[in-house]
């Protein structure tokens, strides 16, 4: 038997022993501590973005009120505007060629 039979021979019997647990050695421990500490605070930091997006919505929200009541108003202006008038009709032609095109363009 060559020497890489044997090392082959030994190989394969080291594989087929029972799976050994990582003794709980310095550097493990050191790891797996700095692991978790880096999982806590991937944890703190999620939460504290979705807390600080949270408190700027709602300390923004006179505005965003504000900016919603203002394009309300714009919108209102503008139907009106287009109401009644031949300028409806080119509208909503466009509004269907649009429509049209881009069902023609998926396709």
């Amino acid at each position: 038997m060559s020497d890489q039979d044997e090392f082959d021979a030994r190989l394969a019997a080291q594989f087929e022993q029972e799976h050994r647990h990582v003794p709980a050695d310095s550097f493990v421990a050191t790891t797996m501590r700095k692991v978790r500490a880096g999982r806590r605070r991937k944890d703190v930091m999620r939460v504290g973005l979705r807390v600080a997006a949270l408190v700027a919505a709602v300390a923004a929200s006179p505005w965003l009120i504000a900016g919603v009541a203002r394009m309300n108003a714009a919108l209102e202006s503008s139907l009106t505007w287009t109401m009644g008038q031949p300028g409806a009709w080119v509208l909503g032609a466009l509004a269907v060629l649009v429509v049209l095109a881009t069902r023609v363009r998926s396709r």
